[in-house]
């Protein structure tokens, strides 16, 4: 794997070789108009009064989870057809919740229910599990439903009784949209089951992207552009992404419809823009411009043609990342001899520098959704690894280790982190807890490249 970093591939290198750059990229790389505003806020969260389990994070940090069991899923006839249909969107779910970093997930039903001792609650409840999940699927006049209903324990309250319709050939998104309900309905947060991840992939021979599910599965092209694509970041509202394309032998930055695949670029004065990152109000675009052999950090809006500079140095200021308020921003720069993650104002004010390792190589910083803490790669002897700190400074927390680790991205829940590695032989995309914990991998060949982890959709009301 070379140099996953936009820093890495796009400041040293073009110090030094600027004319190759137009034709060599790494096999590893690090979408509104006015119209589109600030996201709404989340639904306040409701008041469960399901106790959680508390665990050890990173740090010693302590991380709530909840006890939750899960019967499997039965249906109302002998159909085998419906009974697939059942085990497969219980398997898809159960996987959901595991995943989710916020249950401790209690499916041995078997042997809880021949304990012989109370009602099926009260049997759950002495087990330990403080909700419990159960699911039957049946034929309905206009098609399959599933109906799930969500418990509260010990008291028995019914916190989701829902019917949710059942497409045959996609029952992976039934068992996405229901863990998102429960994870709303226990936590008041949003899932991320039905949330989506942007990458970019050469396995069709040019570097294009694509998306899947936070899972892997649904895997899809988004572009086909036929040349070098990187870089992509989500609009707030996951409707859209931004990305760099090299067409037209320069570098530009391009919005693409992430339902639709239509794309259209934003206009600016410079060849070389890179490392696009939208703005949390969705009206602007943060990115670098190459001019003159240096890169500074500029904004623009979604509509083009008036770039407006952030930082002006005779260094290289690259891989912005935006705080979720908007205020700050947090970028990769080697100002002080090596590249370093720098915070600063939105407005290009009060820099500080943030990370402090003597010669390390340290960027790709992409801020946590809820604002505390940094995620960033640093190059060690083998390869670089990702790192994680507070935003106020201290200590970073290495989340890990073997092969090369790059180009982080957070969830929206700020609760997994996705990233890319070689640590398997190609280049592929994983994700892991954000303290390193629960690695799963979720491509396999074709040089994978850049993940970028689209906003949660918001919850709905009922199917």
């Amino acid at each position: 794997m070379k140099r996953a970093s936009d820093f890495g591939l796009w400041t040293s290198d073009i110090f030094r070789y600027i004319g190759l750059i137009l034709l060599l990229s790494a096999v590893c790389l690090s979408p509104g108009d006015e119209a589109f505003a600030q996201p709404a806020p989340a639904p306040a969260r409701p008041d469960t009064g399901v106790a959680p389990v508390v665990h050890l994070g990173v740090k010693g940090s302590r991380r709530s989870v909840i006890s939750l069991a899960l019967t499997p899923f039965s249906r109302d006839t002998s159909d085998a057809a419906l009974n697939q249909i059942a085990e497969a969107i219980f398997a898809v779910l159960s996987e959901d919740l595991r995943n989710s970093a916020r249950f401790e997930v209690l499916a041995d039903s078997a042997r809880a229910d021949t304990t012989g001792q109370g009602t099926l609650l009260d049997r759950w409840s002495a087990a330990g599990a403080r909700a419990l999940v159960r699911g039957l699927v049946r034929q309905k006049p206009d098609g399959l439903e599933l109906y799930a209903t969500l418990y509260r324990l010990p008291d028995g309250k019914l916190l989701i009784g829902k019917a949710y319709r059942v497409d045959r050939e996609r029952v992976r998104g039934v068992a996405h949209r229901l863990s998102d309900d429960i994870v709303y309905s226990l936590t008041g947060q949003q899932g991320v089951a039905s949330s989506q991840i942007a990458f970019v992939s050469a396995v069709r021979g040019h570097k294009e992207l694509y998306l899947m599910g936070y899972d892997g599965h649904g895997l899809r092209p988004l572009t086909d552009d036929r040349t070098i694509n990187r870089s992509p970041a989500w609009s707030p509202d996951g409707r859209r992404i931004v990305y760099s394309s090299l067409r037209q032998q320069r570098w530009d930055l391009f919005i693409v419809d992430a339902l639709s695949g239509a794309a259209t670029p934003v206009r600016t004065s410079s060849t070389f823009n890179t490392s696009p990152a939208w703005s949390p109000d969705g009206r602007q675009i943060l990115f670098s411009i190459n001019d003159e052999s240096n890169i500074d950090l500029y904004t623009i809006s979604v509509s083009g043609w008036r770039p407006r500079r952030g930082t002006d140095h005779p260094e290289g200021d690259t891989e912005p990342s935006w705080s979720p308020d908007g205020q700050k921003v947090a970028f990769t720069s080697d100002r002080a001899g090596t590249p370093q993650v720098y915070i600063m104002n939105a407005d290009g004010s009060n820099i500080r520098r943030l990370t402090w390792e003597p010669d390390a190589y340290e960027g790709s910083p992409r801020w946590s959704p809820d604002g505390r803490r940094i995620t960033f790669v640093r190059r060690g002897f083998d390869g670089f690894d990702v790192h994680v700190m507070e935003v106020e400074g201290g200590t970073p927390f290495r989340l890990t280790a073997g092969g090369s680790n790059e180009n982080p991205s957070w969830s929206p829940d700020g609760l997994q982190i996705t990233f890319c590695s070689n640590r398997d032989g190609g280049d592929d995309i994983y994700v892991m807890n954000w303290d390193g914990t629960n690695l799963r991998r979720l491509t396999s060949g074709g040089g994978n490249s850049s993940p970028a982890w689209s906003p949660a959709p918001r919850q709905e009301g009922g199917d």
